[in-house]
């Protein structure tokens, strides 16, 4: 499940296709900073991130980013192939990065989602996170809501 660098091509390929059309409920420059180039995804393998995927029949279906600054895991990047969606693929990614901090010993994980994306906030809410503040991300225009899950 872990994604190696030399995937960082396809991974960028799968941000692009899961963001398309996306377009009318959000901000451009949010959708911008959610399909990164080849480059940014490879520079996430040297930069401390942790990446991790799923494949189904080869394809890839889905992919998370997680980092572990200090006593937490920071959780975003989460994404899922369009014709992949609704078939768990989110569910057992989240599943995995909880699993991955829960052995790295870290006391809670964070979060942050557009309140737009409706089905992300579910799903971070049905592993137990919880609403722990609202900004206005302003190089997105966009309202965020702050998550965390207490470990």
């Amino acid at each position: 499940m872990p994604a190696h660098p030399t995937e960082a091509g396809v991974l960028a390929e799968l941000y692009l296709r899961a963001w398309t059309g996306c377009d009318r409920p959000l901000n451009r420059r949010l959708l911008e900073e959610q399909t990164p180039p080849h480059a940014e995804v490879t520079a996430w393998f040297k930069g401390g991130f942790e990446v991790f995927r799923t494949r189904r029949d080869g394809e890839l279906t889905g992919a998370v980013r997680c980092c572990f600054p200090s006593s937490a895991c920071n959780v975003d990047r989460l994404v899922v192939d369009p014709d992949a969606r609704g078939r768990g693929v989110g569910h057992m990614l989240l599943e995995h990065v909880v699993g991955r901090a829960r052995r790295a010993g870290v006391t809670r994980i964070w979060a942050q989602v557009c309140p737009k994306l409706e089905s992300s906030g579910a799903l971070f809410r049905s592993f137990g996170f919880r609403e722990t503040g609202r900004a206005l991300a302003s190089w997105w225009g966009e309202e965020v809501v702050l998550l965390e899950l207490p470990l």
